[in-house]
């Protein structure tokens, strides 16, 4: 029988995870299968660094107990150009009832804490019988200023004053005009006397009307009297009864024929949750859940009442900050002079298709507002937002259930609904589409994460890096104690568009919570000798402390809220991230700075089924393995060990076949070899000038198609450039 050569090169992995092909449709510079590994942009793909506690962390001794823990809600949001100043920013961490302020520059986030709090207790909405702090905030910053809301608090604005280092907080009551009144059991143009009106119990809710209408009390009575004690119909406004002294005349009035279209409301302005006409109280314990800044207003919505399910409450422009809960507009609708709406104006805006809305998010000239049951978006009509002009569009019916999830991306929203990870653009600022960009590579993976995890999840964009991260639970909610725990990151590269998934250990009982990406800059305090001082400074004696803006020069860092578990059974909380400068015989090690042991995840890659330039019909077998891998020693320690060595082992699975049980799979075998021994002195460089490290090994094994296998050991680097392999195959079926 006839045999046939071939080889196949792999040399680059840009295209990360994909679950999506087939036996025989392989995706081009993918992996098949794999965790714990990062696709880098020339070609080659790595082990991810160990997740540990920041760089001279330090813990918060914030004394969370177990029944807390699994009870409260806990996230972390940013606080942005505080009081105008550009570098000033603040990590808002949520701890259940408590809100932490952290610097969020980056470095080591745990030490910056600062010794101001806020109680979210101090601000449960009156009738809410949650418990306060399970609901989980959303933060806006606002004119250097900071909105938070929840479910179940009122609305709290929040300002920093940088002389005192302090916050002070105040409850924002939102309030709107009442367009509404109470809702009249007969015709708007039918005309009841008070003992009409006495008889079905509405008298005091009739006189509220006209009063809201605009009607004083004393063009009322002298409607009264001239039309045998009837109250005028809601059809009618007073000032067209003017006669010609411009006096009120019901008979002049009784003259224009107002048809049955009811008269404009709107003369009161009420508390929005807690409504009061006339002594007569509607109440609701529900509160705006989420809130965001967009065309100069702050913006609330997500409350969970059946009446207030669509509700967005957008405040006037604030020009002034007292206006951050004004969400009406300035001048009185049932006004004989200026009734008119200006742009600047608050106001509500209703969809009534909406269900529970989940987030607020601006976009281009608009902002998204995303919903368990789809997307909207509100725009202005010819230019930018205004309270006079804008248009309300349904942009798709593919809703989000997990608010937290959702990622700006600079001129894109990226966010997790049920059945897939979506993008969602706005051509033009005001164009908007989405697109499912999971579906191609790892639909299988994403639907594989139960719907509760994805509700609980959360991410960030790091715009140095250009990558998004979602931290979630790949483990059954259900099955675990606490909703935020979290113990995997689904990662997305944003310039190679590829996907890959890190695995964290948590048997050391640290848990991850929450993700947030630090600013790149900080202020620090930094001190200046005085040499021609004045006044109360003696020069050559006294220090001047300057709080200034000071470049580290470092990239923007992701970090995690974590949980570090004490003796007591308490938890102490402090920040985690998964960066290089750790000892290079540790950072590959989960949670060391924990028990300065840890817990190592293996590495690997599965790759997609190689069929030997044969197609699957016909049996091959593999020669060779060539395979390629950067050098990743650097240096000698004391003792003339090299330091950061790498591991690589390769195991090979034969015929599409999926376990060990087909006996198809080899024995690993290690594939990173020195091309020959390098001696050096100790703490010396590690240069034998060979920066990548070839090994050529023998394959074993004969089948139809065969799949690779890399896997790390443990303690060890791995990085891999590729491979090249060589068959031999028959050239019949």
């Amino acid at each position: 029988m006839a045999a046939q050569g071939d080889i196949t090169n792999n040399f680059t992995f840009v295209g990360g995870l994909n679950t999506e092909g087939g036996y025989f449709v392989i995706p081009e510079n993918s992996w098949k299968e794999g965790v714990n590994v990062v696709p880098s942009t020339d070609g080659s793909v790595i082990r991810r660094n160990g997740i540990d506690y920041e760089e001279l962390f330090q813990l918060y001794e914030a004394e969370i107990s177990v029944d807390q823990k699994n009870l409260w809600a806990f996230t972390v949001g940013t606080w942005s150009t505080i009081n105008g100043v550009g570098d000033l920013n603040f990590f808002v961490v949520q701890t259940g009832t408590i809100v932490h302020f952290y610097e969020a520059g980056s470095g080591t986030v745990s030490a910056t804490k600062k010794s101001f709090t806020l109680n979210l207790g101090s601000y449960v909405a009156s009738g809410n019988t949650e418990v306060a702090g399970s609901g989980v905030i959303s933060v806006a910053s606002t004119y250097g200023k900071l909105i938070i809301t929840s479910a179940n608090t009122d609305p709290v604005l929040v300002t920093y004053d940088s002389d005192t280092d302090t916050i002070s907080h105040t409850a924002i009551t939102l309030k709107i005009r009442d367009f509404e009144g109470f809702p009249s059991p007969v015709p708007a143009d039918t005309e009841y006397t008070q003992a009409q009106w006495e008889g079905i119990s509405f008298y005091t809710q009739a006189l509220y009307n006209l009063r809201n209408q605009g009607w004083p009390d004393a063009r009322i009575d002298s409607y009264k009297s001239a039309n045998s004690s009837k109250l005028p119909a809601n059809t009618k406004q007073w000032y067209f009864g003017k006669n010609a002294d411009d006096d009120f005349d019901a008979n002049v009035l009784n003259k224009i024929d107002f048809g049955n279209s009811p008269s404009p409301k709107g003369r009161y302005i009420l508390e929005a949750f807690n409504q009061n006409r006339d002594g007569i109280i509607t109440a609701t314990p529900a509160r705006p859940r989420v809130c965001a800044f967009f065309a100069g207003r702050a913006w609330y919505a997500g409350l969970t009442s059946d009446k207030q399910l669509g509700t967005v409450y957008f405040s006037q422009v604030l020009d002034d900050i007292s206006k951050v809960g004004n969400c009406h507009q300035l001048n009185d609708p049932t006004s004989e002079q200026l009734s008119d709406l200006i742009d600047s104006d608050g106001g509500v805006i209703q969809i009534p298709e909406a269900g529970e809305i989940t987030s607020l998010q601006p976009l281009g000239r608009g902002i998204a507002v995303f919903a368990t049951n789809g997307i909207w978006f509100i725009s202005g009509i010819d230019s930018g937002f205004t309270a006079a002009s804008y248009a309300v569009d349904r942009v798709n019916t593919i809703g989000c259930n997990a608010p937290k999830t959702i990622v700006s991306v600079e001129d894109s929203i990226v966010y997790w609904s049920n059945t897939g990870i979506y993008l969602l653009t706005a051509q033009g600022g005001i164009d908007v589409s989405t697109e499912n960009v999971s579906n191609q590579s790892i639909k299988t993976y994403y639907n594989a994460i139960p719907t509760l995890n994805k509700q609980y999840a959360e991410g960030s964009y790091n715009g140095t890096d250009n990558l998004i991260y979602w931290t979630f639970n790949i483990t059954d909610i259900e099955d675990t104690d606490s909703r935020y725990a979290k113990n995997a990151v689904l990662a997305f590269d944003t310039r190679l568009k590829s996907w890959y998934w890190f695995k964290f250990d948590n048997t050391t009982g640290v848990i991850p919570l929450s993700i947030e990406t630090s600013k790149e800059t900080s202020r620090a305090a930094i001190e200046y000798n005085v040499i021609a001082g004045v006044d109360s400074v003696i020069s050559g004696t006294d220090t001047v402390v300057a709080d200034i803006a000071q470049r580290s020069g470092s990239a923007q860092q992701f970090k995690f809220l974590v949980l570090h578990p004490e003796d007591d059974d308490t938890y102490s909380v402090t920040f985690a991230d998964m960066l290089n400068e750790r000892d290079t015989s540790t950072k590959f090690a989960d949670w060391y700075s924990f028990d300065d042991v840890g817990v190592e995840e293996t590495s690997y890659v599965v790759t997609g089924y190689e069929l030997g330039g044969v197609g699957p019909a016909r049996a091959k077998t593999a020669q060779y393995l060539t395979v390629f891998m950067h050098r990743t020693e650097t240096e000698f320690d004391d003792e003339a060990v090299a330091l950061n060595p790498s591991g690589c082992l390769l195991e090979t699975r034969w015929d599409f076949t999926d376990s060990t049980f087909a006996n198809k799979w080899s024995t690993p075998v290690q594939v990173y070899r020195q091309v020959r021994p390098f001696l050096a002195m100790p703490s010396t460089t590690f240069d034998d000038g060979y920066p990548l490290v070839i090994s050529k090994n023998k394959i074993r094994g004969r089948g139809k198609a065969v799949q690779f296998k890399f896997s790390s050991e443990e303690g060890k680097d791995m990085q891999i450039v590729g491979w090249s392999a060589t068959y031999v195959g028959n050239t019949n079926v």
